[in-house]
């Protein structure tokens, strides 16, 4: 009971963080604090965390759309609300992450790379004639899901 608390309030404590970057208009470089080199150079490592993360998860999801897509079940319209999630805390911290050194072609390479782990898990989940393989798969699929929608609010 009390692991699923804690996992409750990571869940909620993510979740508002997520809103509170969404909350910050594009192009509002005035609210952003100003702050020393040295805090900057730890708040670009912070963005560049975040950005590996958030594209990850997009990849992830980008998988799973396409493998509810092939087999027919599950719901690809939740996983691509949630992709498009993804893909606005990525816009929102990438620049932040651009000024540490993080490149937009390093976001894509990071999704591209989630996204075939993740296929090929929920491949082998599905179709794979080894029963034992096929379960491990699946629950390391659903558990790689579930740390990132752990992340979101609803």
């Amino acid at each position: 009971c009390r692991m699923a608390a804690m996992g409750a309030m990571r869940s909620y404590i993510g979740g508002a963080l997520a809103a509170l970057i969404l909350a910050v208009p594009a192009g509002a470089d005035s609210l952003r604090p100003r702050v020393s080199p040295a805090a900057a150079s730890a708040f670009g490592d912070r963005a560049v965390e975040q950005v590996r993360l958030f594209a990850t998860c997009a990849g992830r999801l980008s998988a799973s759309i396409e493998h509810v897509w092939l087999i027919g079940q599950g719901n690809g319209n939740l996983d691509a609300a949630h992709r498009r999630s993804f893909d606005a805390l990525i816009e929102a911290v990438l620049p932040d992450a651009e000024a540490a050194g993080f490149s937009g072609k390093q976001v894509w390479h990071l999704r591209i790379v989630a996204k075939a782990a993740q296929a090929r898990l929920l491949q082998t989940a599905a179709f794979h004639t080894d029963q034992r393989r096929a379960r491990a798969a699946g629950r390391l699929a659903i558990r790689q899901m579930s740390t990132c929608e752990a992340l979101l609010l609803g």
